[in-house]
Parts: C-alpha cells; sequence; structure tokens
C-alpha cells in the first residue's frame, strides 16, 4: 500500500492542498512548475492578470498538447505496425 504524502502547490495565485502517492510526487511537483511557467507566460503575452483568463488559457495549451500527443502516438503506432507486417512479409517469403 503506497503511502500519501501531502503536497502544497501554488498554481498561479491559487493554493492547492493535496496527498498524492511517492511515487506521484515527483510527477505533480513537475506538472505544477509547467503550470505556473505558463501562467506566466500567458500573463506577458496577454498582458493581462485575469487569472481565470490566464488559467482558461493554460488549460486550452495543455489540454492541446494531450491531444496532439494522442493524435502523434497514434501515428507512430500505426507506422510502427506497418513497418512490422512489412517485416513478417518479407520473412515469409524468405522461408525455406
Amino acid at each position: 500500500m503506497s503511502t500519501k504524502l501531502p503536497c502544497n502547490l501554488l498554481l498561479g495565485i491559487q493554493n492547492v492542498a493535496l496527498k498524492v502517492s511517492e511515487e506521484e510526487e515527483s510527477c505533480v511537483r513537475k506538472a505544477a512548475n509547467l503550470v505556473n511557467r505558463l501562467v506566466k507566460y500567458y500573463e506577458k503575452e496577454t498582458n493581462s492578470s485575469d487569472p481565470s483568463k490566464i488559467m482558461a488559457l493554460v488549460a486550452l495549451d495543455l489540454a492541446m498538447c494531450g491531444l496532439k500527443f494522442e493524435t502523434e502516438k497514434k501515428s507512430f503506432n500505426n507506422n510502427v505496425q506497418s513497418e512490422n507486417e512489412q517485416l513478417l512479409a518479407l520473412v515469409d517469403e524468405f522461408q525455406l
């Protein structure tokens, strides 16, 4: 059973208290760091400090990254599967 650790984070201007597993802690902290970097980026780009607007842009950015990643992953998997099928066909051709 995994122990839950307290993890207090600052996301934008919001303090968030979580309990996460030891295995997830590093990932959670890195994700919070990414969110905060994006907050600073969008504050600078939009010349705005409206928290709801900035966090909406951050959420959209991260959602788009997730969707792009899934699309690229599917394409990569399809390419690998196609190449494997071609290799298997070649093996079948040259079997004695």
